[in-house]
């Protein structure tokens, strides 16, 4: 139930002011240096080529990679500062497309395991103000593409935008539109009338949008959805398209049609398994999960409704489980068969899945639905580069781009576990090695504030 307005209010203020003292004694500075530096003796995976460039120097400077060239160990640039690459690999920075995060210290987190942009998926107004920290260097971590708060046919639903009609859908987008986020996130249920007003406006206003299961209206085709940034979930091609029947000689006309669209499809494979995993092993796989990345507040909600739910779950629902998860890895598999560009999104925060490890989660499950490690790799980086529209900003380990970039010793071509502890990663042009990245996490989840997340979430409900 939601609190009376004088309720809110209260605590709103309450919340604020602790979270003002709070903050006060945990203030951080900024850790992001302007130092040039190049890094010698390194190996480039090139995405977009799908080629391991040997032996190449890479200069970091202003943010950039300002030059890629071949190494030279009797010529090696004079006035500069000097790391060592010592035959390491050097792999664009993770971008995960499907998070939710209401908490300041998940995107440290997320960067400490090489994810250097995230796309948040039900946005509420404390985001666009990190965003915009996160962008001028205040707040060290991910940065951030923000969507609007849930557009839904969801009555009361918290932190949704309930939209029955065509002019509450023409409102919503103008509204989020001027408040400065940067998509409209659209769930399934809008009736036809009012998705396809929404559509209108979105484009007429060159607002993206990204929609929870990749399914029209009513008698809307599926083509009508076209010029959308990506669709979410292959969990939604089953109980869409599919209409719950585990039938992969259905799949081929889903797909035909999907790819048409030419939009993306965001699998979320990861935060089903989650599910999976936790009513199949209980309280032993929660075990298994840090505690230390999920703030208290979001945990105990999620403890007391989904993972309440999964950790009641019968045999045979857990039986259900396993065969739809193992389902939901065919469906990927035929979609990226079909040449449907595929995305990395993990639906971290949800479930007590953890930032940054459920990105890495994501890849490996990808891997196992018959993706090569170079087109898992895309689908964390030149892809939702490609589909966020910033091609040629960040995805790609090129010059001009951003110098957002993952260094390891090992090649993640030969195993992608070897990204989820980088050895280093260069954020903003910023060059943090392993224990400086652990620094940065375990200084961003000591410096929770309680008050100020309550406060945030209140705000937003």
């Amino acid at each position: 139930m939601k609190p009376s307005t004088t309720t809110k209010y209260v605590l709103l203020a309450l919340a604020l002011l602790l979270s003002l003292l709070h903050e006060h004694a945990n203030a951080e500075p900024t850790h992001y240096s302007d130092r040039e530096f190049v890094i010698t003796n390194v190996n480039v995976i090139d995405i977009k080529h799908r080629v391991v460039i040997p032996h190449q120097n890479v200069h970091v400077g202003n943010g950039k990679i300002l030059d890629i060239s071949e190494y030279n160990p009797a010529n090696l640039p004079l006035n500069i500062s000097i790391i060592d690459g010592d035959n390491g690999y050097l792999t664009p920075g993770l971008i995960d497309m499907h998070v939710h995060m209401y908490e300041p210290a998940a995107f440290p987190i997320a960067l400490s395991h090489g994810v250097t942009h995230v796309r948040i998926m039900n946005g509420i107004p404390a985001h666009l103000e990190w965003r915009e920290a996160l962008n001028n260097g205040a707040m060290v971590g991910s940065t951030v593409t923000v969507s609007s708060p849930i557009v839904s046919g969801y009555d009361n639903a918290p932190m949704h935008r309930t939209v029955h009609t065509a002019s509450q859908a023409r409102e919503a987008v103008r509204e989020f539109s001027e408040a400065g986020y940067d998509l409209i996130k659209v769930y399934g249920n809008l009736n036809q009338d009012a998705l396809t007003a929404l559509v209108d406006e979105a484009h007429k206003s060159g607002m993206p949008l990204g929609k929870h299961g990749p399914h029209a209206s009513g008698d809307m085709p599926v083509s009508t959805l076209i010029g959308f940034q990506s669709f979410e979930h292959a969990e939604d091609i089953y109980q869409g398209p599919l209409n719950y029947q585990m039938d992969e000689a259905l799949l081929p006309p889903i797909s035909d049609d999907l790819k048409a669209t030419g939009v993306p499809i965001t699998p979320t494979l990861n935060i089903f398994n989650q599910l999976t995993m936790i009513s199949a092993q209980k309280q032993a796989f929660l075990d298994t999960l840090p505690d230390e990345y999920t703030s208290s507040i979001i945990a105990l909600e999620a403890k007391n409704n989904q993972v309440s739910r999964w950790l009641e779950a019968s045999d045979a629902m857990v039986k259900h489980n396993q065969t739809t998860m193992q389902f939901l890895l065919t469906i990927t598999r035929v979609l990226h068969q079909a040449d449907i560009p595929l995305l990395v999104g993990s639906d971290s925060g949800v479930l007590l899945s953890p930032h940054g490890l459920a990105t890495h989660g994501e890849m490996k499950l990808l891997e196992q639905a018959g993706l090569s490690r170079f087109d898992v790799i895309a689908a964390a980086t030149i892809n939702p580069a490609t589909a966020l529209g910033m091609e040629e900003e960040i995805g790609q380990v090129a010059e001009g781009f951003n110098a957002d970039v993952i260094y390891s010793r090992g090649n993640p071509l030969d195993n992608l576990n070897i990204l989820t502890n980088p050895d280093a990663v260069i954020k903003k042009g910023t060059w943090f090695d392993a224990i400086q990245l652990t620094e940065l996490r375990n200084n961003a989840i000591a410096s929770r504030s309680f008050w100020s997340e309550l406060g945030t979430l209140i705000e937003a409900y």
